[in-house]
């Protein structure tokens, strides 16, 4: 009995493959893995020390601008007498939101191991074929196109712009997660 494939092709199946229910489908998946990452975030990370240290931070930060902008010898001086503590601050807030990351990673890994190889896009000769997951109905200029996607022309839709799952995935979850992480109190003002 070989295991992966008996499982997972009868779900494989049910995953839509054309747009537009491709595009949705991974818009959904996206949500869904955000939502999944910012509840371990919530879970892990206590909120009023990262409120705390932002702030600290950000206050630092003002400072510092202060200080390049009139070139003041005493916030120079208060500036470099809080740098080390700047810097454990720093440290502080960078592990904070490693931890529910690390927890994340071997999940999100596989989730685009198997997405990417069910979203495979081929372009021969300007024409795209493969399980497609978006198109958008205009081509992009070819400079900002380095690896997010391919201009091309796609049976039924004409000369369109096909982008990378990978980049469609993290526009989504770009989009979905500052909401989420503000909604969930982790993106402090």
């Amino acid at each position: 009995m070989a295991f992966p494939e008996d499982i997972l092709d009868p779900i494989i199946s049910l995953i839509p493959v054309e747009p537009p229910l491709s595009s949705i489908f991974i818009l959904i998946l996206s949500f869904f893995v955000t939502l999944a990452s910012t509840l371990v975030s919530r879970k892990m990370i206590d909120i009023d020390k990262l409120r705390r240290l932002t702030r600290e931070s950000k206050k630092y930060n003002k400072l510092r601008m202060q200080m390049v902008k009139t070139a003041d010898k005493k916030l120079k001086l208060k500036y470099e007498k809080n740098a080390d503590r700047m810097k454990k601050v720093q440290s502080e807030l960078s592990m904070m939101n490693m931890k529910p990351m690390l927890i994340m990673f071997i999940p999100m890994i596989a989730i685009f191991m198997l997405f990417s190889g069910i979203f495979s896009v081929k372009v021969i000769d300007g024409i795209a074929t493969g399980n497609l997951p978006a198109i958008i109905p205009f081509d992009l200029p070819e400079v900002i196109l380095f690896r997010i996607g391919w201009n091309s022309y796609v049976e039924g839709w004409g000369h369109v712009f096909v982008p990378n799952y990978i980049w469609w995935y993290f526009g989504g979850s770009l989009a979905f997660g500052s909401i989420l992480r503000k909604v969930a109190g982790l993106q402090p003002d």
